[in-house]
């Protein structure tokens, strides 16, 4: 086994309660980018710390998320990209790591199921996948149609919920980025990125695969 592989099994406890994969479930997205899920978002943590999170557009389909973790009494920085990945009825969330930290691998890929519970407040759940680190996407969508079916996909005690802080306009006089409402002022900033992505995003020449 790899050192990465290793590596990866190693941490899949530790992330969002997720495991973590060298495939992703779509190559590419399976549908536009959701308005609803851009923003400034927060959650208490148990340990009685703050997390943080910033979901910003990087084109009608892509997102940007940054990711500050409360753990153990110290933050911990993520950086993604992400899109929307299709399978059967349900749309999940692909993350894919653009750098490494110090529990994220560069390149690995991590999935959530993002749920509205209201205008201003999204649950996130970790699929529970049995597929080694090295299965294909058409595997990992095979197993989550499985357990979908069945019921074995997600464990309530393991979600999480995120309350929305500030507002994200995908569009405003013009431009897009993030831009302070009436509502909301925002509180804090993270590093640009937009390099990386602009670079990652060159480099994907195939077309997205289907959810079939």
């Amino acid at each position: 086994m790899s050192f990465f592989l290793r590596l990866l099994l190693l941490l899949a406890p530790l992330f969002l309660g997720g495991c973590f994969f060298e495939k992703p479930l779509t190559s590419g997205p399976s549908e536009s980018l959701n308005t609803w899920f851009l923003g400034e978002w927060q959650r208490t943590e148990k340990n009685g710390g703050t997390s943080r999170a910033l979901v910003t557009p990087v084109g009608n389909d892509l997102y940007r998320i940054q990711v500050t973790l409360s753990e153990k009494g110290a933050n911990t920085e993520y950086d993604f990209e992400a899109w929307a990945s299709k399978v059967e009825d349900s749309t999940f969330l692909t993350l894919h790591s653009l750098r490494a930290s110090s529990k994220v691998p560069l390149g690995a890929f991590v999935f959530m199921h993002p749920e509205m519970r209201d205008q201003n407040q999204i649950r996130l759940r970790p699929l529970h996948l049995a597929s080694s680190a090295t299965a294909t996407s058409k595997e990992l969508r095979a197993e989550i149609r499985a357990r979908l079916k069945d019921g074995t996909l997600y464990a309530e005690e393991e979600s999480c919920d995120w309350q929305r802080t500030a507002e994200v306009y995908w569009q405003k006089d013009g431009k897009t980025g993030v831009f302070n409402p009436l509502r909301y002022e925002k509180r804090w900033d993270t590093e640009d990125l937009s390099e990386a992505f602009g670079k990652l995003r060159t480099k994907k020449s195939k077309p997205a695969e289907t959810s079939q």
